[in-house]
């Protein structure tokens, strides 16, 4: 049995647009169904190289991932597999820091939110304000945690999540890839079920669109890719700031040969 096997089988799609109003498309999806990985990262547009730093994200994050999954044994918990997924962000995050970045200059920079499915658990990892969400049942519940200074104030019970949303404090980033090192990256273990709806996605998905709509748009019994092109159809009809990204997985029933 590999040690990075998923017990459920799963159905996936991703789709990325550069919205309405912008002149490049600084978002990359991530979709590595060899090792059960998906996620996005949003190249942070104030930066010089935000668009690099997303592309040099998306294509280096699965290749990690990749290393850490040789290492998975039968033994190896969720928790001791979150750490490898926290060290795989840190390492990516402290590399680019060091390739171009100093605490006097920042020039790279971009969000990741990651998941990893393995056995019967989904392994988040975040580091930015880009989201990860868990659909149950009609219920949209937000896994990560936003890393920016508005996320912070809510956590500390200081803001609304309204206010939150509305605040010029959720464009301050205090964590992101390409952060002074050593970065501070973070994550989420939950189980999952049949049924169950992963989305990950950018601010230009979450900043646009309310959680409701969201959240009716991916009870849809329709295709994952149509979902996944209803939500950015969704976010350029209420405005379409920025570039879009989402990715969902669609979590199946029990897989019929446990060595896949």
């Amino acid at each position: 049995m590999s040690g990075s096997a998923f017990s459920l089988t799963y159905t996936f799609a991703g789709l990325c647009d550069i919205g309405k109003l912008r002149d490049t498309n600084q978002d990359r999806i991530i979709l590595h169904p060899d090792q059960n990985f998906f996620g996005v990262s949003d190249g942070m547009g104030g930066l010089l190289y935000g668009e690099n730093s997303a592309i040099y994200v998306s294509s280096s994050m699965p290749k990690l991932v990749d290393i850490s999954a040789e290492k998975l044994t039968e033994n190896t918990t969720p928790e001791e597999a979150a750490e490898m997924l926290r060290y795989d962000a840190q390492m990516l995050s402290d590399a680019l820091f060091n390739k171009g970045n100093s605490t006097k200059r920042f020039d790279y920079g971009a969000t990741l939110a990651g998941v990893w499915l393995l056995r019967d658990q989904a392994i988040f990892v975040g580091l930015g304000d880009s989201r990860g969400y868990l659909l149950r049942g009609k219920e949209l519940t937000q896994i990560s945690e936003d890393m920016n200074i508005a996320g912070l104030l809510v956590r500390n019970e200081k803001m609304t999540r309204e206010e939150a949303a509305e605040s010029p404090a959720s464009s301050r980033l205090y964590a992101f890839v390409g952060m002074e090192a050593p970065a501070e990256p973070m994550t989420w273990i939950t189980p999952v079920f049949p049924g169950d709806k992963i989305l990950m996605c950018s601010d230009g998905l979450y900043g646009m669109v309310p959680e409701k709509e969201i959240t009716k748009l991916l009870l849809a019994d329709d295709p994952l890719d149509k979902i996944c092109k209803k939500l950015i159809d969704s976010a350029k009809k209420h405005g379409g700031k920025d570039n879009i990204s989402a990715v969902i997985v669609k979590i199946g029933d029990a897989q019929t040969d446990s060595s896949q």
